[in-house]
């Protein structure tokens, strides 16, 4: 795979980060000529991450030694990423599949349709310690952001659950629902809904979520309806959410306790990673940036 090294010489981006601020100064920035960036995931075993470029049908990785690379030519047009107990690399793609990548390349198609219909298109995913892998089903990449347009099939816009062939409805209350995240303790599942901006919050039953709750939105500018997209947890509880112009960042009680300012068209995920739990990656349309974190 062709490297290309970004080391010191690596392009800041210019933010306004408070004394209070959880991340520090400025990030260093991956690239800014991708197609549109999303999915970023930390793998522990490889000491990298990963994200797709969803157009140009590519996985990318990058370590922290800070080589970049092509991860895989041929990704399935994959939006969220995921990483489950046993290594295997989950995509939700947009070309309406759920599917995991083992460690010799093997892809496996793991999900394609619900009671006999295709998926809408799986956008985001997350991955419980019980192994089972849970992801939104909004129509995005049905709409001009996937391979191909296609009508909707599925009755609703859902959350589904995922095991060992297994396939559950978990909800299907959000309007578009997208990213999604599980809070330290699997207690809570929170899941953006793109229609209104809103994070909700579920509280997890066994194997299903009972009472939503509206949990967090991130203030957008003036004129602008608000927006959420990728959701991250961090170890403290912290709910972080991509908005517009940046990444808000809720305690676990929905008061929001900062906001990181970027200059991009769309900021669409976050990921937490790093040796020490201690980085951030986001994905913000072309752009991938690298946060230092307090």
């Amino acid at each position: 795979m062709k490297k290309v090294l970004f080391m010191a010489a690596l392009t800041a981006i210019s933010m306004n980060a408070s004394a209070a601020s959880v991340v520090e100064g400025n990030p260093t920035l991956i690239g800014d000529s991708f197609g549109f960036v999303e999915g970023p995931t930390w793998d522990a075993k490889h000491q990298r991450f990963l994200f797709s470029d969803i157009p140009n049908n590519k996985t990318y990785a990058y370590d922290l030694k800070g080589a970049l690379s092509v991860f895989d030519n041929n990704s399935g047009y994959a939006n969220g990423l995921a990483i489950d107990p046993n290594g295997n690399l989950w995509a939700a793609r947009h070309d309406r599949k759920l599917s995991y990548r083992q460690e010799n390349g093997e892809k496996v198609i793991a999900a394609a349709t619900y009671s006999g219909r295709p998926l809408n298109s799986p956008n985001d995913l997350t991955i419980n310690s019980d192994g089972s892998v849970w992801f939104t089903d909004p129509p995005f990449g049905i709409q001009g952001y996937g391979p191909q347009e296609a009508k909707e099939e599925q009755p609703v816009r859902g959350v589904y659950r995922y095991l060992d062939g297994e396939f559950t409805l978990i909800s299907g209350e959000l309007k578009l629902p997208n990213g999604i995240a599980f809070s330290p303790d699997e207690s809570l599942l929170y899941v953006a809904d793109t229609s209104d901006g809103w994070v909700y919050r579920f509280d997890v039953d066994g194997q299903a979520v009972i009472n939503k709750t509206p949990f967090a939105q991130v203030k957008a500018p003036k004129g602008a309806e608000p927006m959420a997209d990728g959701v991250e947890v961090d170890q403290k509880g912290n709910v972080f959410i991509a908005g517009h112009g940046g990444v808000g960042v809720f305690d676990a009680n929905g008061k929001q306790i900062d906001f990181i300012a970027i200059d991009a068209g769309h900021i669409s995920n976050l990921e937490i990673g790093g040796k020490h739990q201690d980085l951030l990656m986001v994905t913000a349309y072309n752009k991938v940036l690298l946060f230092q974190m307090k």
